[in-house]
């Protein structure tokens, strides 16, 4: 889409020359200052072009930058936005070239390093290098000037090489000592690794190093006796630091060691740890069981990393391996139409591998042209055979293949392999622990939730699932720690809109007040959720408490709290390099490096506080790894739990090796895409309990793989059945139209019916032939697929010719950015009456504003939510917004709309608004009960996505019937794209009480369904 905008841009800005003079008033001014830019124009234009008036090119400066404000990027001014220069060196070309922004500069730069890093007079200049000229530059926010020319844009790397330097310039001469000059080269080496083309000379091969913390290596003497040594975590062994403390003056706040190539930079902190080690270097051979046992009665804790660790699953660090989870359905559909229309004779290739195949065909050929056939059917497939000189031409081709074939050779695996990546090492559950089913089972005593702590009483099934999570959380309690198959956690799996943050939170201050009265230490709380949702439950611990039995609550996300506990310029976590392996692949715990201030060395800045609530996304889990997993959790809530569902991603590793007295994981959809997710999540609350996956998939999954397909339905109810007793009471299910009586209907609109889905009702009216340029275009592309089947391997262009008609189906001209210049309420109508689909959905929209309600318009394509935006803000008059994955979760700064703001503004207006959705972005967590229409303009990939999206509007809260439209393209003779699409869906589609929940439609098993 990208490239598309920037062929937008240049044809509206330069494509035709009588447009030039009118440049500057076709798009928004732009000016530079020392903190960022800002682009603006008079209030008037501003407020019409909110609206969708003015110029087209303007319109499109203002999608980008509101995108940029509901990311949290840009702030708003009356009449226009401010962007910060980080943010506008950080803006990709094609925004850049949307908000007429200089170029980058493509030439490199020259460091002039003046004095020596010990002397306070050090100092570093910066000169453009143009054809081997030197010249000087002058810094304005993100702008580089040279001499009288047109300013150059920075990128992120020149732009944090400049910052640094002016810090440096501007520290007074009392601060400027070795320190500081050593800081500011290892962050010019930092720009030049991140891309910047700066030559340092000396300094290029000199790697500056801060450390994280410092740690302690025990080394066993001969005598028996322990030698120990300062770890800074930079690679360092003890025998090259024994060689270098002399270099360090212990006495004063702050120095340098010098080690090969690298210089290690220890601040005040850390030469106060260096010397809390060596002053105990030596712990005698009687001593060292107690040592080993009580570190910190030897050397102070609040100094020197002692007391971490990582949990009884977590084997150590190590290369991420790979886990295979086999096939998928195999069910071959006809996407194409070849079966009506006869593929062409180039296709042959294919299927002819041999001289008896080339015999057979030919046989064929010849008893279809005595009868005067235009084709000729051929290994289930019907083949051209209307122009007889071009049989005789392909026919050649593949004998003359057979005498020359050359001999194939084997491929010896990918010629780019993977990153090696360094994760943690777990533990396999390798056994089927059905003794965890026993313990779970045993009669324990009734917990009593205190509900005078509550601003609302919980409803009768909320209750039931409180005292559901803390009967396991106290048998949790009880049983052995130090094993890998105790009681760990269990999987809530209520529908969506059952109220699982209520419940979990209510659970989870539970727990703080069980372990106060045992006189037991209140561990901190970890809630990992998406980005989305991290605002919701800062808001839901209001709501739900009096007054807040938690510490206080940090959410450690990059703009909120995560700068106050990243130790300063620590890398994360995840980006370790696999360099550190030792020869079994495996990582030393010296060496592991952690990003986060944890535990009693960091005092009072510690994240792990007692009775705090972390909040966190699954990135930040992933890309802080170690340092969350070494933390001695009370609680560990994962919501939305099926981002955990792949063991083949950093994130789950982590999940699955985070240490807790409970886990409890949270999802509507236990199985998302395949019973493999099911499997994940239940070992990651409970190991052991289903064994290893080898044992998993033989006895469960294998079955519907063997079924036949009027039997596989069956077999997924019967498997379904199977696995919820096998799990038993470590999963909560229940079903929201089951629990909340007082829900309005539910009524899903389609124009297809192909399914015997619950409330469905076939609407005639929202199924439309295509026809004119949309027909054409979807003919061309069935064409051009067909004429390339000559090709040996088709998956490539059989999901690129997908995509395309998955498009077209949307609009004939998605892929022509000029649709973008409509201009008008009349105009914009028009440009819709081109797609059969679209004109359905304008319809619908008619008719819901004739009403004075509320829709939410969902699809995934984002050229498709900036061409709806622009279209439906003229036709209605409204100031449509887009939540999609570039809009901010939480807020940054004030005036930031987050989602939730856009959502509680959506909801506030009057009568008839719309809003548009990526199902993706906001199918999960968001209540948008002020809607009761949904509409699914762009069907998502996966039925349980879509679910989720669906249910935004549908759960405590809604008071109107719900209404879902699923509109539809149809081709006047062959099932279309959306045909094939909700047939798919629909087959995937199981019972809503069995565990087997919808299976995957990916591109995997899209190429599958081709036959592929």
């Amino acid at each position: 889409m990208k490239n598309h905008l920037r062929d937008l841009f240049n044809s509206l800005m330069f494509g035709r020359q009588d447009r030039d003079s009118d440049i500057e008033s076709t798009s928004l001014q732009v000016q530079a200052d020392s903190s960022g830019l800002i682009l603006f124009e008079s209030l008037q234009t501003i407020t019409e072009l909110k609206v969708g008036k003015g110029s087209p090119v303007a319109q499109l400066q203002m999608v980008v930058l509101q995108m940029l404000l509901e990311q949290g990027d840009a702030e708003p001014l009356p009449n226009g936005y401010r962007v910060s220069s980080r943010v506008a060196a950080a803006l990709d070309d094609e925004q850049a070239d949307l908000l007429h922004l200089p170029s980058r500069f493509t030439h490199g730069f020259v460091a002039h390093v003046k004095g020596h890093t010990r002397n306070s007079g050090f100092r570093v200049q910066i000169f453009a290098s143009i054809d081997g000229q030197e010249h000087p530059v002058l810094i304005k926010g993100p702008y580089l000037y040279i001499g009288q020319s047109q300013p150059y844009r920075l990128t992120p790397a020149e732009l944090s090489a400049f910052s640094a330097l002016e810090v440096h310039g501007n520290l007074p001469s009392d601060e400027a000592g070795e320190a500081a000059n050593l800081r500011l080269m290892a962050q010019l080496q930092a720009a030049r690794r991140s891309g910047m083309d700066l030559e340092l000379g000396s300094f290029s091969n000199l790697n500056v190093v801060v450390p994280e913390g410092i740690g302690v290596v025990a080394t066993r003497m001969p005598d028996g006796s322990l030698e120990l040594c300062p770890s800074l975590g930079d690679g360092s062994t003890p025998d090259q630091l024994d060689k270098r403390w002399s270099q360090l003056d212990l006495t004063r706040d702050g120095g340098v060691l010098r080690i090969e190539e690298r210089l290690v930079l220890l601040e005040p902190e850390k030469i106060a740890a260096v010397r809390e080690v060596l002053g105990s270097r030596r712990i005698p051979a009687g001593k060292v069981e107690e040592f080993i046992k009580t570190p910190s009665a030897f050397i102070d804790a609040s100094l020197v990393n002692l007391d971490l660790g990582f949990s009884v699953r977590v084997l150590g660090i190590g290369k991420m391996q790979h886990m295979d989870f086999g096939p998928l359905d195999d069910k071959k559909r006809d996407w194409f139409a070849t079966s009506t229309r006869p593929q062409p004779l180039e296709a042959l290739h294919k299927y002819i591998t041999c001289t008896e195949d080339l015999d057979a065909f030919q046989e064929r050929l010849h008893a279809a042209q005595q009868q005067g056939a235009q084709s000729v059917e051929f290994e289930g497939e019907q083949f051209d055979i209307s122009e007889p000189a071009n049989v005789i031409s392909v026919l050649r081709s593949i004998e003359a293949g057979f005498e020359h074939k050359p001999v194939k050779q084997e491929q010896g695996g990918d010629d780019q392999p993977e990153t090696e990546r360094v994760t943690l090492l777990l533990r396999d559950a390798d056994e089927l622990n059905r003794e965890l089913l026993t313990k779970a089972q045993q009669q324990g005593r009734t917990p009593i939730v205190d509900a005078s702590k509550l601003r609302r009483s919980p409803y009768p099934h909320q209750a039931e699932g409180i005292s559901w999570m803390l009967d396991l959380l106290l048998k949790a309690l009880a049983d052995d720690h130090n094993n890998m198959y105790r009681l760990q956690g269990a999987l809530l799996a209520d529908d969506m809109g059952l109220g699982k943050t209520f419940m979990t939170l209510v659970m989870a201050a539970e727990y703080l007040a069980i372990q106060a009265a045992a006189g037991r230490t209140q561990k901190p709380i970890l809630v990992v959720a998406p980005l989305s949702l991290l605002e919701n439950w800062e808001d839901e611990i209001g709501k739900t408490f009096k007054s807040s039995p938690f510490r206080d609550v940090k959410v450690l996300q990059a703009g909120r709290d995560l700068s106050e506990f990243r130790i300063k310029d620590a890398p994360r976590e995840s980006l370790q390099l696999a360099d550190l392996l030792d020869e079994s692949d495996a990582m030393s715990e010296a060496d592991i490096r952690y990003s986060l201030q944890i535990g009693r060395e960091a005092g009072i800045h510690r994240l792990d506080m007692d009775s705090r609530v972390v909040l966190t996304t699954y990135q930040t889990l992933r890309d802080y790894q170690f340092s969350l997993c070494v933390i001695d959790w009370g609680v560990v809530i994962f919501d939305e739990a099926q981002n955990i569902k792949n063991p083949n991603t950093l994130q789950t590793r982590a999940a699955k090796g985070l240490k807790s007295d409970f886990k409890l994981l949270a999802t509507g959809t236990p199985v998302e895409n395949s019973l493999g997710d099911f499997w994940c999540l239940m070992d990651t609350a409970q190991p052991g309990l289903l064994g290893n996956w080898a044992e998993f998939r033989s006895k469960w999954i294998t079955p519907i793989f063997k079924a036949t397909d009027e039997a596989r339905d069956q077999i997924r109810i019967e498997i379904g059945s199977s696995l919820r007793e096998a799990v038993g009471p470590f999963m909560l299910r229940r079903i929201k139209e089951q629990q909340l009586k007082g829900l309005p209907n539910k009524y899903i609109r389609s124009g297809l019916l192909q399914s015997e889905a619950e409330n469905l009702q076939r609407t005639p009216e929202l199924a439309v032939v295509m026809k004119g340029t949309q027909l054409q275009a979807y003919d061309s592309v069935l064409d051009n697929y067909r004429c390339q089947c000559a090709e040996e391997d088709m998956r490539g262009q059989a999901l690129s010719a997908l995509q395309q008609l998955r498009l077209i189906s949307l609009h004939p001209r998605m892929g022509d950015m000029d649709l973008l210049r409509v201009s008008g309420a009349k105009a914009a109508r028009k440009a819709i009456a081109e797609s059969a689909k679209l004109s359905v959905v304008l319809e619908q929209l008619d008719r819901i504003k004739a009403k004075g309600e509320k829709v939410i318009l969902f699809m995934v394509t984002k050229q498709l939510q900036i061409t709806l935006k622009l279209w439906l803000s003229q036709i209605y008059d409204l100031d449509i917004h887009i939540i999609n994955g570039d809009t901010a979760a939480v807020q940054k700064k004030r005036d930031v709309l987050t989602r939730k703001k856009i959502i509680e503004q959506f909801e506030a207006a009057t009568g008839f608004n719309i809003i548009i959705m990526s199902p993706v972005a906001a199918g999960v967590g968001l209540t948008v009960v002020g809607a009761n229409h949904v509409i699914h303009v762009e069907r998502h990939w996966n039925p349980a996505k879509e679910a989720q999206a669906t249910d935004r509007v549908y759960r405590i809260g809604q008071t109107k019937d719900v209404y879902v439209h699923l509109p539809a393209a149809l081709h006047p003779q062959f099932d279309s794209f959306d045909v094939h699409l909700d047939r798919l869906l629909s087959g995937k589609l199981m019972i809503k009480d069995a565990v087997v929940t919808p299976e995957p439609v990916d591109e995997k098993s899209m190429v599958t369904s081709l036959g592929l």
